[in-house]
C-alpha cells in the first residue's frame, strides 16, 4: 500500500536549496574525483548542484524533495504540488517556475526577491532556518551521494519535527509512521535496490 503524500496547508513558505552533486562511495572512470569541500567547477547555479524544492507550513511540519538539477522547472513544481494544500498561502522567492502550480492549487501568493521585502508577516525565514539545518547535516555527514538525495530529505524532515521531543515522544512519533507501512527485502537489496524511494 502506498504512502498518501505528506501535505502541508494554510501558511507555507516555499524556496529551493542546492548542493553540489556527488558520487559519494562511487568511483566513476569518466569523472575527475573531487576532494571533499572542494567547489563545483561552474559558477552559480548549474547542472553540478542539486536543487532541493523546500516547503515549510509556518508553525508546522516540512517537506524537502528533490526532482532535477539546476533550477526547478514548472514540471518539477507540478510534481511538488502534490504536498501543497488547495486554498493554502504562499511565501516563495522570484522563481517563475511556482507559478503555475499554485495557481493550480488555487494558493494566493506573495514574492519576495530579497531580504529588504521581509517584515514580521512576509517573509522565508522558517524555510530558510530549515535550509540551515540541512547545511549543518550535511557538514556532519561529509557530504550525501546524490542518488541518496530524497531519503536524506526525508531525514531531514523528521529530524526537524522532533526536536525539542525525548525519546519516548520520539519513539510513538516513529511508530506512528511506520503503523501503516510494511516493507520486506533482503539486506543485500540494499546497496543496489531503491528500497526507501520517498512517497511522503
Amino acid at each position: 500500500m502506498r504512502n498518501l503524500p505528506y501535505v502541508l496547508s494554510e501558511q507555507i513558505e516555499i524556496d529551493e536549496k542546492y548542493v553540489q552533486k556527488s558520487h559519494k562511495g562511487v568511483s566513476i572512470p569518466s569523472t575527475k574525483p573531487r576532494k571533499r569541500g572542494e567547489a563545483a567547477s561552474k559558477r552559480g547555479i548549474s547542472n553540478e548542484k542539486v536543487c532541493i524544492i523546500t516547503a515549510v507550513q509556518r508553525l508546522g511540519k516540512a517537506v524537502a524533495r528533490t526532482f532535477n538539477m539546476a533550477k526547478p522547472t514548472s514540471e518539477d513544481c507540478l510534481k511538488f504540488g502534490q504536498h501543497i494544500e488547495e486554498n493554502s498561502y504562499a511565501w516563495t522567492d522570484g522563481l517563475e517556475s511556482y507559478t503555475r502550480m499554485l495557481q493550480e492549487k488555487q494558493c494566493k501568493r506573495t514574492i519576495l526577491k530579497s531580504y529588504k521585502e521581509y517584515d514580521t508577516v512576509n517573509h522565508l525565514n522558517n524555510v530558510n532556518s530549515f535550509h540551515n539545518e540541512i547545511e549543518k547535516q550535511y557538514e556532519i555527514y561529509r557530504g550525501v551521494a546524490s542518488k541518496y538525495i530524497n531519503r536524506y530529505n526525508a531525514l531531514f524532515c523528521i529530524q526537524r519535527e522532533v526536536q525539542g521531543m525525548d525519546a519516548q515522544e520520539i519513539l510513538v512519533y516513529v511508530l506512528k509512521k511506520l503503523k501503516y507501512s510494511i516493507h520486506y527485502f533482503f539486506i543485500r537489496q540494499i546497496a543496489t535496490d531503491a528500497l526507501f524511494e520517498v512517497s511522503f
